[in-house]
């Protein structure tokens, strides 16, 4: 690192950043996913069953009854908000791949020798 100027220095510890930002980034995503799946999984099942079929959900460490028009609710309105989370984090990963295209271009650009002519 020592014949590398600071200015690319720096570029090369951004890029560390950004790849650091990027891996984080993508195992909320990863989690997201998998909640989304698995409350439309949910979903699915429970619009299976009859109006009047007892249904238990979880609420913290009890279980407790709820009926199904509750549950079906409940349900639609936890996919469409991991739905929109989604959306925001697959924003938030484009634009730092971006940046990390960007950047990596310009640090490319940077430690090549200049063109004698």
């Amino acid at each position: 690192m020592q014949n590398i100027p600071p200015q690319v220095q720096s570029m090369l510890a951004q890029l560390e950043s950004y790849q650091q930002q990027l891996q984080l980034l993508v195992q909320q995503k990863q989690k997201v996913q998998l909640e989304l799946n698995e409350a439309k999984k949910a979903l699915e099942e429970i619009e299976k069953l009859p109006d009047d079929a007892l249904i238990y959900k979880t609420v913290g460490t009890l279980i407790v009854k709820t009926d199904k028009d509750k549950a079906v609710e409940e349900l639609k309105e936890k996919v469409e908000t991991l739905e929109v989370r989604l959306n925001a984090l697959e924003r938030q990963e484009k634009k730092l791949n971006e940046k990390l295209k960007d950047l990596t271009a310009k640090i490319q650009a940077s430690l090549k020798p200049p063109v004698a002519g």
